[in-house]
């Protein structure tokens, strides 16, 4: 039997934290006894977790909070654990427990697109030290799967991709006028780049005035949102450019959509991108990370290069006025999704590796 764990720092609204919790609750269904363990903090995505998922919270106060590494290895051994999945930075806290529990495996699933640019030396030599504990490395794009084969200690490391699924909350009215609304949903933080999209599509507000741009994602209420309410101030787009926080009925809000854009200037594999596609939403976005591999060509989608104004208002103008091409290209992606990242492909993936590992840690 597997009983498997996944491991993520918070339950806020991002595309790791969306990503462990869409794992979670489809291993539930795959004959998997499926737990997730949030170790620092709670958030709205909790209210996602169907309730054959088993759900620890540690309330971890720091790195070697030795109380919440107790909790941890307690529940592991009451709940007979043998497989762990760490996303993100908790690798390290799952790489502690495994010394109280020798036999259990661990998974490392990376999914921080800028970790091939990153100069913490620290980090990197905490990330090789801990890597010859994991039994496989997981890897969003083929970027981040090259350079975890040249620095860690991991035999096995795979691509694995993300996989949208369908949200059936209604709560969210978007402001603007029906047919003409472009999404961007990415919190804001300066590797999503909002300042380049907010730059592109103000010089295309006058020859299409009846189009607005909504902004989903949480506003950490710091310099950078605080500068993209002063942009959007100083430039009169109050009609024009919204942002509504983080929000969870992402599907509903692509419903009222028609346009979804990513400005990213770094990305792994943007679940973003994955929803806006199982959307039926034509799709525009930089050329990071994964992305060239979703928009294979200009059928599919518009990929312009990173930090491009130009390019991305151009690429946005040839949506907004050409209306068959939209649907060409929203059609097309649509059904590349649907094919390519369902998640009974992900999962079926997941549950080989997972029985392989058990099975050589009995052998």
């Amino acid at each position: 039997m597997i009983r498997s764990l996944q491991i993520i720092d918070t339950l806020r609204i991002g595309g790791a934290e969306r990503m462990a919790i869409n794992i979670a609750n489809g291993l539930s269904n795959k004959n998997v006894e499926s737990h997730i363990c949030a170790t620092r903090s709670e958030g709205q995505l909790k209210a996602s977790l169907i309730s054959n998922v088993s759900y620890l919270f540690l309330n971890k106060k720091s790195a070697t909070d030795v109380n919440a590494l107790i909790r941890l290895k307690n529940y592991i051994k009451e709940n007979e654990i043998n497989v762990i999945h760490a996303h993100g930075t908790s690798f390290f806290l799952a790489v502690l427990v495994k010394f109280f529990v020798w036999d259990l495996k661990l998974i490392w699933h990376d999914h921080y697109g800028n970790r091939v640019n990153d100069t913490n030396k620290f980090k990197l030599i905490l990330l090789k030290l801990c890597s010859f504990k994991f039994s496989i490395v997981y890897c969003v794009n083929h970027e981040l799967k090259d350079w975890a084969n040249t620095n860690l200690h991991c035999k096995i490391v795979k691509f694995i991709s993300n996989y949208p699924t369908i949200n059936t909350k209604n709560e969210t009215i978007l402001n603007g006028k029906d047919g003409n609304r472009i999404l961007c949903a990415a919190n804001l933080k300066s590797p999503k780049n909002h300042e380049l999209l907010f730059s592109a599509f103000k010089e295309l507000i006058e020859e299409f005035n009846d189009w607005s741009l909504h902004c989903i994602g949480s506003i950490y209420n710091d310099d950078y949102s605080d500068n993209l309410k002063n942009y959007i101030a100083d430039n009169k787009l109050e009609k024009h450019i919204f942002m509504y926080g983080a929000k969870e009925d992402v599907s509903f809000i692509i419903s009222q959509s028609n346009i979804g854009v990513l400005s990213s200037s770094s990305e792994g594999l943007p679940m973003a991108l994955l929803e806006y596609g199982l959307g039926e939403l034509a799709v525009i976005t930089t050329n990071v990370g994964y992305c060239s591999k979703l928009i294979v060509n200009d059928t599919y989608g518009i990929l312009v290069p990173n930090r491009d104004k130009d390019a991305l208002r151009d690429g946005l103008r040839l949506y907004l006025s050409d209306l068959n091409y939209r649907n060409l290209c929203a059609e097309n992606f649509n059904n590349k999704i649907i094919k390519e990242f369902s998640e009974s492909i992900v999962l079926d993936k997941l549950v080989k590796d997972y029985k392989s590992i058990i099975i050589s840690k009995k052998e």
